[in-house]
């Protein structure tokens, strides 16, 4: 049987009003004050995008990691379409800027996108995009991962999509359109909220130089 000290026991909201009933539960075998059960946070959704343009030599990429417990990180780095000649060296060069902060979601927020997440009209929805119209100076590249209870990964992914027309986007599922959406959403809101933090390790956003 589990022994906990008596620190452990109290912390418990069912020590404080009812200890009668812990010293019950004391004596069943294998019990577990609540207060020490919570669970680890689980990685439920990962999206990365990258994107090259509209101007020539323009690049930006992100990634957004959401944890079962609210918790949600998001990095973005971008250059500008501008390029700053050295004097000295008279080498060429882009400003850029990278980006990593930390947020939680609202309890209802974290509800509702976990359901949607494991509801079944996104499950039933395919799981590649073309293009909505053939690009020229714009590429967009958006890779979703659900990851279910179980561990197991679904990945969704689109190109463009964040640059279709109204005409465009009606021919994609209504579920693909909330989830596209609901992402958007957050990380607006966590790049407007969020404090600073370091970057996720499985985060690349810098393309490598060759």
């Amino acid at each position: 049987m589990l022994e906990l000290t008596p620190t452990e026991c109290f912390n418990c909201e069912m020590s404080i009003k009812h200890p009668q009933v812990l010293l019950l539960l004391m004596l069943l075998p294998g019990w577990v004050c609540p207060a020490q059960e919570k669970a680890a946070a689980k990685l439920i959704l990962k999206v990365d995008e990258t994107v090259d343009g509209p101007m020539g030599g323009q690049k930006s990429s992100s990634c957004l990691r959401v944890y079962s417990d609210g918790r949600v990180l998001y990095a973005s780095w971008w250059n500008s379409g501008m390029t700053i000649i050295d004097k000295e060296t008279g080498k060429n060069s882009r400003p850029e800027k990278t980006i990593s902060v930390e947020h939680h979601l609202e309890n209802g927020d974290e509800w509702e996108l976990s359901s949607f997440l494991e509801s079944k009209v996104l499950k039933g929805i395919p799981d590649k995009y073309a293009p909505p119209h053939r690009p020229i100076d714009y590429f967009e590249n958006v890779t979703v991962r659900i990851i279910s209870p179980n561990g197991r990964e679904r990945q969704i992914s689109t190109r463009e999509f964040y640059v279709a027309s109204l005409e465009e986007k009606s021919r994609y599922p209504s579920a693909l359109i909330l989830l596209m959406g609901k992402i958007d959403e957050i990380e607006k809101e966590t790049n407007e909220k969020g404090k600073a933090t370091e970057i996720p390790s499985d985060c690349r956003l810098k393309p490598q130089e060759h």
